[in-house]
Protein backbone atom coordinates (compact mmCIF):
# COMPACT_ATOMS: atom_id res chain seq x y z
CA UNK A 1 0.00 0.00 0.00
CA UNK A 2 1.53 3.13 -1.21
CA UNK A 3 0.76 5.49 1.74
CA UNK A 4 4.04 7.20 3.51
CA UNK A 5 4.95 10.41 2.87
CA UNK A 6 7.92 12.25 3.90
CA UNK A 7 7.43 15.68 6.15
CA UNK A 8 10.81 17.94 5.04
CA UNK A 9 11.29 18.60 9.02
CA UNK A 10 12.48 14.91 9.05
CA UNK A 11 15.86 15.72 7.62
CA UNK A 12 18.84 17.98 9.28
CA UNK A 13 17.31 21.68 9.60
CA UNK A 14 20.61 23.20 8.88
CA UNK A 15 20.57 21.60 5.40
CA UNK A 16 17.46 22.31 4.73
CA UNK A 17 17.95 26.19 5.01
CA UNK A 18 21.05 25.77 3.18
CA UNK A 19 19.71 23.75 0.19
CA UNK A 20 16.17 24.35 0.95
CA UNK A 21 13.17 21.83 0.60
CA UNK A 22 13.20 21.67 -3.20
CA UNK A 23 16.71 19.98 -3.06
CA UNK A 24 14.83 16.95 -0.63
CA UNK A 25 11.69 16.17 -3.72
CA UNK A 26 13.86 13.36 -5.58
CA UNK A 27 15.45 11.80 -2.83
CA UNK A 28 11.49 11.90 -1.52
CA UNK A 29 10.05 10.39 -4.25
CA UNK A 30 13.04 7.87 -5.84
CA UNK A 31 12.79 6.29 -2.17
CA UNK A 32 9.25 5.39 -2.83
CA UNK A 33 7.06 7.58 -0.99
CA UNK A 34 3.72 8.52 -1.34
CA UNK A 35 3.65 12.13 -0.75
CA UNK A 36 5.70 14.88 0.48
CA UNK A 37 5.30 17.62 3.43
CA UNK A 38 6.38 20.90 2.87
CA UNK A 39 6.51 22.88 6.11
CA UNK A 40 5.81 26.61 6.12
CA UNK A 41 8.24 27.50 8.48
CA UNK A 42 11.48 26.06 6.91
CA UNK A 43 10.62 27.87 3.33
CA UNK A 44 13.85 30.29 2.97
CA UNK A 45 15.22 32.08 0.38
CA UNK A 46 16.51 28.82 -1.81
CA UNK A 47 13.58 27.82 -2.05
CA UNK A 48 11.79 29.15 -5.67
CA UNK A 49 8.33 30.65 -5.19
CA UNK A 50 5.52 27.90 -4.45
CA UNK A 51 4.01 27.78 -8.01
CA UNK A 52 8.00 26.57 -9.03
CA UNK A 53 8.23 24.12 -6.54
CA UNK A 54 4.47 22.35 -7.10
CA UNK A 55 5.64 21.79 -11.01
CA UNK A 56 8.81 20.08 -9.72
CA UNK A 57 6.87 17.95 -7.66
CA UNK A 58 4.28 17.38 -10.15
CA UNK A 59 7.36 16.19 -12.44
CA UNK A 60 7.56 13.44 -9.41
CA UNK A 61 3.87 12.76 -9.23
CA UNK A 62 4.19 13.17 -5.57
CA UNK A 63 0.71 13.62 -3.25
CA UNK A 64 1.43 17.38 -1.57
CA UNK A 65 0.55 18.13 1.85
CA UNK A 66 1.27 21.72 3.54
CA UNK A 67 2.03 22.27 7.05
CA UNK A 68 2.09 25.55 8.74
CA UNK A 69 2.62 25.81 12.57
CA UNK A 70 -0.83 28.21 13.23
CA UNK A 71 -3.01 28.06 15.02
CA UNK A 72 -6.98 27.41 13.90
CA UNK A 73 -8.38 29.68 16.76
CA UNK A 74 -7.01 32.62 18.15
CA UNK A 75 -6.62 33.30 21.62
CA UNK A 76 -9.79 35.14 21.85
CA UNK A 77 -11.47 31.77 20.89
CA UNK A 78 -12.61 33.07 17.41
CA UNK A 79 -11.37 32.06 14.34
CA UNK A 80 -7.54 32.71 12.61
CA UNK A 81 -9.29 33.59 9.16
CA UNK A 82 -6.82 35.99 8.20
CA UNK A 83 -3.56 34.05 8.56
CA UNK A 84 -6.11 30.89 7.16
CA UNK A 85 -6.88 32.53 3.69
CA UNK A 86 -3.13 33.67 3.65
CA UNK A 87 -2.31 30.11 4.15
CA UNK A 88 -4.70 28.70 1.41
CA UNK A 89 -3.54 30.43 -0.82
CA UNK A 90 -0.14 29.19 -0.56
CA UNK A 91 -1.38 25.71 -0.37
CA UNK A 92 -3.07 26.58 -3.65
CA UNK A 93 -0.16 27.82 -5.67
CA UNK A 94 1.89 24.48 -4.12
CA UNK A 95 -0.69 22.16 -5.43
CA UNK A 96 -1.36 21.16 -2.10
CA UNK A 97 -4.47 18.26 -1.53
CA UNK A 98 -4.32 18.65 2.53
CA UNK A 99 -3.49 22.07 4.36
CA UNK A 100 -2.45 20.98 8.01
CA UNK A 101 -2.46 23.33 11.59
CA UNK A 102 -3.02 23.29 14.81
CA UNK A 103 -5.97 23.41 17.07
CA UNK A 104 -4.87 26.70 19.12
CA UNK A 105 -7.67 28.13 21.35
CA UNK A 106 -11.04 26.39 20.71
CA UNK A 107 -13.51 26.76 23.48
CA UNK A 108 -16.95 25.13 22.45
CA UNK A 109 -19.30 28.43 23.83
CA UNK A 110 -17.14 30.56 22.00
CA UNK A 111 -15.34 29.69 18.89
CA UNK A 112 -18.11 30.05 16.07
CA UNK A 113 -17.65 26.43 13.63
CA UNK A 114 -19.97 27.52 11.16
CA UNK A 115 -17.87 30.54 10.61
CA UNK A 116 -15.08 27.97 9.70
CA UNK A 117 -17.79 25.47 7.89
CA UNK A 118 -18.31 28.72 5.46
CA UNK A 119 -14.87 29.08 5.06
CA UNK A 120 -14.20 25.84 4.17
CA UNK A 121 -16.57 25.81 1.64
CA UNK A 122 -15.10 28.57 0.19
CA UNK A 123 -12.10 25.83 -0.87
CA UNK A 124 -13.56 22.54 -1.32
CA UNK A 125 -10.51 21.39 -3.54
CA UNK A 126 -8.13 21.48 -0.11
CA UNK A 127 -9.04 19.26 2.75
CA UNK A 128 -7.80 21.10 6.28
CA UNK A 129 -6.84 18.69 8.67
CA UNK A 130 -5.99 20.21 12.56
CA UNK A 131 -2.89 18.35 14.32
CA UNK A 132 -2.77 17.74 17.99
CA UNK A 133 1.09 19.57 18.84
CA UNK A 134 3.03 19.95 21.52
CA UNK A 135 1.36 22.83 23.67
CA UNK A 136 -1.29 22.40 26.88
CA UNK A 137 -4.15 23.87 25.12
CA UNK A 138 -3.66 22.62 21.47
CA UNK A 139 -2.37 18.93 22.81
CA UNK A 140 -5.34 18.70 24.79
CA UNK A 141 -7.35 15.52 24.35
CA UNK A 142 -10.76 17.10 25.56
CA UNK A 143 -10.76 19.95 23.33
CA UNK A 144 -9.45 18.61 20.31
CA UNK A 145 -12.69 15.90 21.22
CA UNK A 146 -14.91 18.69 21.79
CA UNK A 147 -13.81 20.54 18.16
CA UNK A 148 -14.24 17.66 16.10
CA UNK A 149 -17.46 16.59 18.18
CA UNK A 150 -18.76 20.14 17.64
CA UNK A 151 -17.60 19.89 13.72
CA UNK A 152 -19.53 16.38 12.94
CA UNK A 153 -22.52 17.94 14.25
CA UNK A 154 -22.42 20.80 11.56
CA UNK A 155 -21.23 18.47 9.24
CA UNK A 156 -17.71 20.47 8.52
CA UNK A 157 -15.25 19.14 6.71
CA UNK A 158 -11.89 19.27 8.64
CA UNK A 159 -10.22 15.65 9.95
CA UNK A 160 -7.67 15.09 12.06
CA UNK A 161 -3.62 14.71 11.79
CA UNK A 162 -3.08 12.34 14.41
CA UNK A 163 0.54 12.80 15.53
CA UNK A 164 1.71 9.83 18.03
CA UNK A 165 4.59 11.16 19.91
CA UNK A 166 2.80 14.79 20.91
CA UNK A 167 0.99 13.61 23.64
CA UNK A 168 3.90 12.87 25.46
CA UNK A 169 4.80 16.46 25.16
CA UNK A 170 1.51 17.92 26.41
CA UNK A 171 1.15 15.19 29.09
CA UNK A 172 -1.64 13.40 27.76
CA UNK A 173 -2.52 9.49 27.66
CA UNK A 174 -2.19 8.48 23.85
CA UNK A 175 -4.75 5.24 24.77
CA UNK A 176 -7.15 7.49 25.99
CA UNK A 177 -6.55 9.85 22.67
CA UNK A 178 -6.87 6.85 20.70
CA UNK A 179 -10.20 5.85 22.45
CA UNK A 180 -12.00 9.57 22.07
CA UNK A 181 -10.17 10.55 18.48
CA UNK A 182 -9.76 7.59 15.97
CA UNK A 183 -12.71 8.40 14.65
CA UNK A 184 -11.73 11.62 13.37
CA UNK A 185 -8.19 10.53 12.02
CA UNK A 186 -7.46 11.04 8.43
CA UNK A 187 -3.50 11.44 8.81
CA UNK A 188 -1.12 9.58 10.88
CA UNK A 189 2.21 11.33 12.00
CA UNK A 190 4.61 8.83 13.32
CA UNK A 191 7.01 9.51 15.46
CA UNK A 192 9.02 7.85 18.93
CA UNK A 193 9.64 9.51 21.90
CA UNK A 194 11.62 8.95 24.72
CA UNK A 195 12.38 9.90 28.08
CA UNK A 196 15.94 11.05 28.74
CA UNK A 197 16.79 11.54 31.74
CA UNK A 198 13.64 13.65 32.31
CA UNK A 199 13.54 15.12 28.88
CA UNK A 200 11.39 14.22 26.11
CA UNK A 201 13.27 13.49 22.50
CA UNK A 202 11.59 12.28 19.61
CA UNK A 203 14.19 9.68 18.13
CA UNK A 204 14.17 7.37 14.62
CA UNK A 205 11.51 4.74 14.63
CA UNK A 206 12.51 1.26 15.93
CA UNK A 207 10.81 -1.92 15.13
CA UNK A 208 10.29 -4.62 18.21
CA UNK A 209 6.46 -5.07 18.72
CA UNK A 210 6.26 -2.90 21.78
CA UNK A 211 7.01 0.34 20.66
CA UNK A 212 4.06 2.92 21.19
CA UNK A 213 4.40 3.80 17.31
CA UNK A 214 3.90 0.50 16.30
CA UNK A 215 0.40 -0.05 18.90
CA UNK A 216 -1.16 3.09 17.44
CA UNK A 217 -0.37 2.04 13.76
CA UNK A 218 -1.86 -1.10 14.67
CA UNK A 219 -4.76 0.56 16.20
CA UNK A 220 -5.77 2.52 12.94
CA UNK A 221 -7.32 1.49 9.48
CA UNK A 222 -4.04 0.44 7.46
CA UNK A 223 -5.11 2.85 4.52
CA UNK A 224 -4.48 5.85 6.55
CA UNK A 225 -1.69 8.09 5.46
CA UNK A 226 1.17 7.71 7.42
CA UNK A 227 4.22 10.43 8.07
CA UNK A 228 7.62 10.08 8.80
CA UNK A 229 8.15 12.92 11.54
CA UNK A 230 10.90 11.42 12.96
CA UNK A 231 15.21 12.64 12.56
CA UNK A 232 15.90 10.71 9.37
CA UNK A 233 19.81 10.39 9.53
CA UNK A 234 21.18 10.02 7.06
CA UNK A 235 18.76 11.24 4.62
CA UNK A 236 19.50 8.10 2.64
CA UNK A 237 17.80 5.91 5.18
CA UNK A 238 14.60 7.26 3.86
CA UNK A 239 13.98 4.75 1.61
CA UNK A 240 14.79 1.92 4.48
CA UNK A 241 12.11 3.66 6.90
CA UNK A 242 9.27 3.65 4.01
CA UNK A 243 9.90 -0.25 3.49
CA UNK A 244 9.67 -0.54 7.49
CA UNK A 245 6.01 1.13 7.51
CA UNK A 246 4.99 -0.97 4.01
CA UNK A 247 6.10 -4.05 5.70
CA UNK A 248 4.27 -3.42 8.98
CA UNK A 249 0.86 -2.71 7.14
CA UNK A 250 1.15 -5.80 5.32
CA UNK A 251 1.74 -7.76 8.10
CA UNK A 252 -1.33 -6.03 10.02
CA UNK A 253 -3.49 -6.82 7.17
CA UNK A 254 -2.34 -10.28 6.82
CA UNK A 255 -2.88 -11.20 10.93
Amino acid sequence: MQNVIVPINAFDRFEVLKKGQTSFIRLIAESGAFGIEIRRELLSEQDPPLDSMRKEIEQYQLFTVYSAPIELWKKDHGLNEKELNELFHEGIALGAKWIKVSLGHFHKGQSNVRELDAFLNQHQGIQLLVENDQTLHGGNINQLTSFFESASEQDTPVKMTFDAGNWYYSGQDVDEALSKLSPYVHYLHLKQVEDDHGEFITVPLQKDGSQSWERVMSSLPSEIAKALEFPIEPKEKTKEFIQMITESEALSCNS
